[in-house]
């Protein structure tokens, strides 16, 4: 009965989806970003409540709603009695509008003959943000989901020892608005004034529509005047960084939001705030990987009145694992130390699997009596028999040159709101060459225009980008197994990138590679990943570059380059047998259960199939 119960409590019966910006959405183990979506889970007993994290970089309360890869996937996997986190405002402030609504202001500017910014978050927090904000309460309980609305997590942004009005999200101080066809900017309000914060725009739909409103803001400028303002910078936000927080705040705000739903009332019963040693998250799923490929991910370790006071933590780690406190010594075990009574240390795991099958690992920590147990999971599938597939964008020349494709497969280069401006000379390579030319790449306007690249932002534009995409055949399936590319930027320190992947629509939500932020001029780095995809026949595997230049006042001029980008994988017969090494059983009269190199796993009828901890694997 093992997995069966199991299957039960690790897909609990109520979901909690969260919907938001890049304060709230995932990032990847290499990326020193975290968002406190990714962490709430841990708060929760997976017995009965599971987490949908669905932040999304770059999205606002209207660009959210409109992407069907964001809402309307978010709307497909909500079932009566789950629960919706709506946390939104920082795109909502607008990159160039400052509080005025960006479709009004986009009006503005085609009256007046002015170029019309290809960036399209911005919303008016009397007005659009509030009617967003309703129209995700209403649709969600139309599908019998209950809405929550959350405070938007402060900036760290300081004024006379307390976070700023403006890093509060009420831009009361300096707004923008549009009177009589006139565009006013650096207007004012009192402070007792709420016209323009979000939080208060929030409160009120809250109030009109009786939904819950948890005021995070207010609980996150608690606690960061709890550690001052240098501390905060220090200890909590990423380097010249104020909006994304780092894995320790990330942490201790999924543990505020957590505590404001339990002393709200909300699923109290299945929240628990630890106090002495947890992990998060207490478990590892890496779902389908390749055999030989290493998978890595990041566990983070906390403790709050630990006993003693300063003591040690040992880890371990079964056959597949290797463990890291520092992310640079891997090995089956580690200690590390506490003080204070006070714990925080990032744990980096390392798997590789050498065979197919499902495996079933664990690690270990402990501290003094207390011991936890992590399990770790994954579906191993083999890269034997497969025929070499690749495509290569040399962007090398003007216009830029088709891909050149080995294999069964197409390939194609898209851009939106970006055009190819010229070639330059000027770039040192990686091995140290210099005068090496690369194609430069520019931010453009709706008709692929050269057009200048807005003020302020500080992450990426979901509709601005470059990708390369390759499309399986409709008799193969495609396993990709490495991706690479060189990227430099021109005439600026400030440009910046991320590069993310996913097959179809998840693109919008993908995997991320890497995020490089103010990027050295004229400098070709090299980038290389090994993720573990699988292109369906017939699908398309997308590798999107979204750039943004973080700087703030609009610039021209300023350019991203990209050489040498490729694709390759492997393609294979779509109907082989995935669960290689299969050999059924009946476990109390169930046929669907098999075992797989003597590790136990669910099959339904359906297809689907749960390792032995109840962790869907295909």
């Amino acid at each position: 009965m093992v997995g069966a119960m199991s299957l039960l409590t690790m897909n609990g019966a109520i979901k909690v989806h969260t919907i938001g910006d890049s304060t709230m959405a995932w990032y990847e183990e290499s990326n020193a970003k975290r968002g406190w979506g990714m962490y709430l889970g841990a708060f929760f007993d997976p017995a009965f409540v599971t987490v949908n994290n669905a932040g999304h970089s770059g999205r606002d309360t209207r660009t959210f709603y409109d992407a069907a890869a964001d809402w309307g996937a978010v709307k497909n996997k909500m079932q009566s009695g789950d629960y919706l986190i709506i946390q939104f405002a920082h795109n909502d402030e607008g990159v160039h509008t400052n509080g005025t609504d960006n479709l009004e202001y986009k009006a503005y500017c085609e009256a007046n003959g002015l170029s019309v910014p290809t960036d399209a978050r911005g919303t008016n927090p009397q007005t659009t943000y509030r009617d967003y904000l309703r129209l995700y309460i209403d649709e969600a309980r139309a599908l019998g989901v209950t809405p929550i609305l959350v405070g938007p997590i402060c900036r760290n942004n300081w004024k006379n020892g307390d976070i700023s009005r403006a890093g509060q999200h009420d831009l009361g101080d300096n707004f923008s608005k549009i009177v009589d066809g006139q565009l006013l900017t650096g207007q004012s309000v009192p402070a007792n004034d709420l016209s323009m914060s979000y939080v208060e725009a929030m409160r009120i739909v809250a109030a009109e529509k009786s939904v819950a409103f948890l005021d995070l803001t207010e609980a996150t400028r608690a606690l960061y005047v709890r550690y001052g303002a240098a501390a905060c910078s220090a200890q909590l936000f990423n380097t010249g960084d104020n909006t994304h927080t780092n894995a320790l705040a990330a942490n201790l705000i999924a543990r505020e939001a957590a505590q404001l739903m339990k002393n709200a009332g909300i699923l109290s019963q299945y929240i628990d705030i630890p106090t002495s040693l947890s992990a998060n998250p207490t478990s590892i799923d890496f779902g389908e990987v390749y055999s030989g490929v290493a998978q890595n991910q990041e566990i983070l370790l906390t403790g709050f009145g630990m006993e003693p006071a300063d003591g040690t933590i040992n880890v371990t780690a079964s056959e597949n694992l290797q463990v890291s406190l520092d992310k640079e010594t891997y090995a089956s075990s580690a200690n590390g130390t506490y003080a204070g009574g006070s714990l925080f240390q990032k744990l980096f795991i390392r798997a590789s699997y050498s065979a197919a099958g499902s495996n079933t690992d664990s690690v270990v920590v402990v501290s003094g009596s207390v011991r936890l147990v992590i399990p770790v999971s994954a579906s191993v599938v083999t890269l034997e028999g497969g025929s070499a597939v690749s495509a290569l964008w040399k962007m090398d020349a003007r216009p830029l040159p088709e891909a050149v494709v080995e294999g069964p497969i197409s390939a194609e280069l898209t851009m939106q709101h970006m055009m190819d401006a010229d070639i330059k000379p000027d770039f040192t390579d990686v091995d140290g060459t210099t005068g090496v030319s690369l194609v430069r790449l520019h931010n453009a306007d709706d008709g692929g225009a050269k057009t200048a690249w807005p003020a302020g932002e500080e992450d990426e534009n979901a509709d601005r980008y470059i990708d390369f995409a390759i499309t399986a055949p409709s008799t193969l399936d495609i396993r990709v197994t490495k991706i690479q590319m060189d990227i430099a930027s021109h005439s600026t320190a400030t440009m910046c990138c991320r590069v993310r992947v996913g097959v179809g629509d998840e693109i919008a939500n993908g995997q991320e590679l890497v995020e490089m932020k103010n990027m050295t001029n004229v400098t070709i780095v090299h980038q290389e990943w090994s993720p573990t995809i699988t292109v369906p026949a017939g699908e398309t595997l997308h590798v999107r570059v979204l750039p943004w230049h973080n700087l703030g006042e609009v610039k021209s001029g300023k350019y991203i380059c990209l050489r040498n980008v490729k694709i390759e994988g492997l393609a294979f017969d779509p109907n082989e047998d995935p669960h290689e090494g299969l050999e059924d059983v009946n476990i109390e009269n169930k046929s669907y259960k098999r075992m797989m190199n003597g590790q136990l796993v669910i099959i339904r009828p359906d297809g689907t199939m749960y390792n032995a901890l109840g962790s869907q694997i295909r």
